[in-house]
């Protein structure tokens, strides 16, 4: 084994739940020495894992400053960038026969055929107004908050085909299950409205240093998220 010379900079997660987000400094969190990291909390605790991700990808009280002041912004552009994923979707068999199975909470008419699904159909306005939520909360969450990162790995984990909420599974109710192939190209096609809006945004309403550093912000989101998913899917 390597001997390491290194002071330990291990992620706490008591740290973790208080102000899981570092202040901007141009000073590194362990200057010189390399950090170590317990892979089995990682993959176990989810405070460690995020304050491992957000140390990793420089995620900083800067980015939450920054999304905060661009929501307001692009938030228009939620209903419009739910339907755009939508139709994405319905372009592909694979992708539209998830839409098949029954969603907790809708009690509404099915359709027995994938070619009588359409985007008008009374389980896909259902689906929508959930995506919608979850966007509108990636602009305005409160990221210093364990209950944010908590929700987003709930989301996570529903996607998988086991429930995170007890009330489900006392209930029987059968949850998502979109394999991580999928979830992963929609958070892409996400990423890219997100950028393309923010990009658009006129000069007088945000300089391009404002642009860039929010488009740098909702990517690390993103990917945050990203992970959050692919950590349920994947055996570390």
């Amino acid at each position: 084994m390597a001997q390491v010379m290194a002071e330990k900079c291990s992620f706490s997660a008591s740290a973790t739940s208080n102000t899981p987000l570092r202040s901007v400094s141009t000073e590194k969190t362990c200057p010189v020495f390399t950090q170590e990291v317990d892979p089995v909390l990682l993959k176990n605790s989810l405070d460690d894992r995020v304050a491992y991700l957000t140390d990793f990808l420089n995620f900083t009280t800067h980015d939450q400053e920054v999304i905060t002041k661009i929501a307001p912004l692009i938030n228009g552009i939620i209903p419009g960038l739910v339907d755009d994923l939508y139709a994405k979707l319905f372009e592909f068999d694979i992708t539209k026969k998830v839409f098949m199975n029954r969603n907790h909470g809708f009690d509404g008419p099915l359709p027995e055929k994938l070619e009588d699904l359409t985007l008008e159909s009374a389980q896909i306005k259902f689906r929508k107004v959930f995506m919608k939520a979850w966007a509108r909360r990636v602009l305005t969450a409160d990221y210093s908050s364990g209950k944010t990162w908590a929700y987003m790995d709930k989301v996570g984990i529903m996607h998988t085909g086991a429930s995170p909420f007890k009330h489900q599974r006392t209930m029987g109710v059968a949850p998502l299950n979109v394999p991580y192939r999928d979830i992963a190209l929609a958070l892409g096609v996400v990423q890219t409205i997100l950028q393309t809006a923010v990009l658009q945004l006129p000069e007088e309403t945000a300089n391009m240093q404002v642009k860039i550093d929010a488009v740098a912000a909702i990517n690390k989101v993103l990917w945050i998220q990203n992970d959050l998913f692919a950590r349920h899917y994947i055996d570390e």
